[in-house]
């Protein structure tokens, strides 16, 4: 098996997770659904260390590694939301939100656009999954969890708009290259009408 597609089973085992984790949270035991949540996390921190190891980041990758992450972080929100163990709105957010990175995520990659996922958004996810175990947890620890998620949305929101301003940056910084482009070919295409009509007077 070639390397470069582990970082992508991995991904897309973390999707099939996420109805396992919804079905063990309601249905079998919630910290069977602690495991399995915190078996996903384990498997983005691996399948990003070979991905970055051994060069295989891929452009698929990229859109579904935070899409795996992120269904799943919605998922676990949704689930504890539920069970009155965060409050509702925290969830609802955390859904506006990812689900605008999704689309724009989903759009992007249609016009062969990728914005690779940097450590800020890593940070938010890492702090919002710190949170989600948490709330297995609150017998003894209170609403520790709500303000841990809290601080992860503070960073997922910043992450969000660093995502806009990358790409903004880049899509004026490629309309700037372009414009350079089309003048050095007009300035040589003037160049080369001149030294034929040099010729012809010649």
């Amino acid at each position: 098996m070639n390397i470069k597609n582990v970082p992508n089973i991995l991904s897309f085992i973390r999707l099939i997770l996420v109805p396992i984790f919804v079905v063990s949270f309601f249905v079998i035991n919630q910290y069977l659904a602690l495991a399995i949540f915190v078996i996903a996390s384990i498997t983005d921190i691996i399948d990003g260390y070979i991905a970055r190891h051994y060069n295989a980041i891929t452009e698929f990758g990229k859109v579904l590694d935070p899409f795996a992450d992120k269904l799943m972080k919605m998922s676990s929100l949704i689930s504890l939301a539920i069970a009155n163990l965060v409050p509702l709105w925290v969830a609802i957010l955390m859904i506006v939100c990812d689900l605008a990175m999704i689309i724009s995520g989903l759009c992007l990659y249609k016009k062969k656009i990728t914005i690779q996922s940097n450590w800020i958004g890593k940070a938010g996810t890492f702090v919002i999954s710190l949170g989600v175990v948490l709330s297995f947890f609150t017998q003894w620890l209170g609403d520790t969890n709500v303000y841990v998620i809290y601080a992860g949305i503070t960073i997922a929101i910043i992450a969000g708009l660093d995502y806009v301003y990358i790409f903004f940056t880049n899509k004026i910084n490629k309309k700037r290259n372009k414009q350079k482009e089309e003048q050095v070919i007009e300035s040589e295409n003037n160049i080369e009408n001149i030294n034929k009509t040099d010729n012809k007077n010649v």
